[in-house]
């Protein structure tokens, strides 16, 4: 659930946002939040990541990090720093990815992950959690449906109809591996093969 009106308060000022996990999801946002900083600024997104956690902070990384961005090597310097405003979670797991949903959450952070098994464990106590801080917005949009605009459709533009269901094959890397073996005829053996070198399985 997002609190209403969310967004728009944000918009007054830039969003700083502490980024878990830079590998290729993680690396993919920053990428695009840098590059098309432009496009977000046209829609009256100011989005700046101020810090990224990670496992080994020596480690090379495959992405340019600007300048405005330090690399940290524990959670808590994004959950407690009170400039951050955002924690997007994209480690996975349900271990430590939900210590540090739940602690930015209680930290008065806006969460956003495409972490869907943290989101499938753990959905009623989260919604609990925001019940107690209905000031923050959580959003798992990119943890459903292969990052599919879904949920917002159906919240904002089906309000009138009842949705008993949706059905499909709702998941990024089933969709790759199944494209790739319909429409290129590759087996099944090396269509897994190349979504692992991918960082998609």
């Amino acid at each position: 659930p997002t609190p209403p009106n969310t967004m728009a308060a944000l918009a007054k000022k830039p969003l700083s946002i502490g980024l878990v996990g830079a590998g290729v999801v993680g690396g993919g946002v920053y990428e695009i939040l840098a590059k098309r900083r432009d496009d977000f600024l046209a829609v009256g997104a100011d989005c700046i990541i101020k810090k990224i956690c990670v496992r080994d902070v020596n480690k090379v990384r495959d992405f340019e990090i600007g300048a405005g961005t330090t690399i940290v090597g524990d959670v808590k310097e994004i959950l407690d720093d009170p400039e951050i405003d955002c924690v997007l979670e994209l480690m996975g797991g349900t271990g430590l990815a939900k210590d540090v949903v739940f602690g930015a959450i209680s930290a008065g952070k806006h969460v956003v992950t495409a972490n869907k098994a943290l989101v499938a464990a753990y959905l009623p106590e989260i919604q609990s959690l925001l019940n107690e801080h209905p000031e923050v917005s959580f959003s798992y949009e990119a943890a459903v449906c292969g990052g599919i605009p879904i949920i917002n459709t159906l919240q904002q533009d089906y309000l009138g109809d009842h949705v008993e269901s949706v059905m499909g094959i709702m998941n990024g890397t089933t969709n790759f591996m199944l494209s790739k073996m319909e429409f290129e005829g590759a087996a099944y053996g090396d269509v897994l093969a190349e979504a692992q070198v991918l960082g998609y399985a």
